[in-house]
């Protein structure tokens, strides 16, 4: 399995190459600033990653906390608290369903008290719940890791792109009522972007010059 430091270099790669789909979805609603806001946040997490060399399991987590965190908008904190949210859990290795869950669970709670949202409201939540909700049923049917994050990536990815069915209840694309169905919302589909680059990296080895 990869290390919790590649997997999350991997998804600072993965939203950096998709910082121009991003924006074209938030122009829609807003100013199109989310490509670049997640952009600038996958630079900040390189940054914090690289002047803590040694750091591991939750001190490495509040360190993207803190750069996520640090960019403009609603975004990074929101996923600051998330992550924040993880970090706080005990963390062992090696990685379980159950572990794996649990840490999904905390994330929703957190994001959803700071959102102020839920499910259906058209945010980065319909990607969430539906990955805690795979990672529920693959930890019932006993799966294993590699088949319960690829499952899981799979459902935040559907649940992303079933955002674009819903009228948005809450941020700025509320504003537009009716006209915010069509489109899938900007934050839901950066994060089915983001779990879904960190699940191709769970089960590859890096190499030596990665």
């Amino acid at each position: 399995m990869s290390s919790l430091r590649y997997i999350i270099l991997a998804a600072a790669d993965a939203v950096e190459a998709a910082r121009d789909e991003l924006g074209n979805l938030d122009a829609i609603a807003g100013d199109g600033d989310h490509g670049m806001t997640m952009a600038i946040a996958a630079r900040n997490v390189r940054q914090k990653l690289a002047a803590a060399p040694t750091a591991t399991g939750a001190d490495l987590l509040r360190q993207v906390a803190l750069g996520v965190g640090s960019v403009g908008g609603a975004i990074g904190p929101i996923y600051a608290a998330g992550i924040l949210k993880i970090a706080a859990l005990p963390l062992v290795a090696p990685v379980t369903v159950e572990q794996l869950r649990a840490c999904a669970e905390a994330a929703e709670a957190g994001i959803a008290t700071l959102g102020k949202a839920k499910p259906g409201d058209k945010t980065v939540l319909d990607a969430i719940h539906p990955l805690v909700e795979s990672l529920r049923a693959s930890e019932a049917r006993g799966d294993d890791p590699a088949a319960a994050v690829s499952a899981a990536a799979e459902a935040a990815r559907r649940g992303a792109a079933s955002t674009a069915d819903m009228i948005a209840t809450i941020g700025r694309a509320s504003r537009l009522g009716e006209r915010s169905r069509g489109w899938a919302d900007p934050g839901a589909t950066s994060f089915a972007i983001i779990v879904g680059a960190m699940a191709a990296a769970f089960t590859r080895e890096p190499t030596d010059k990665e």
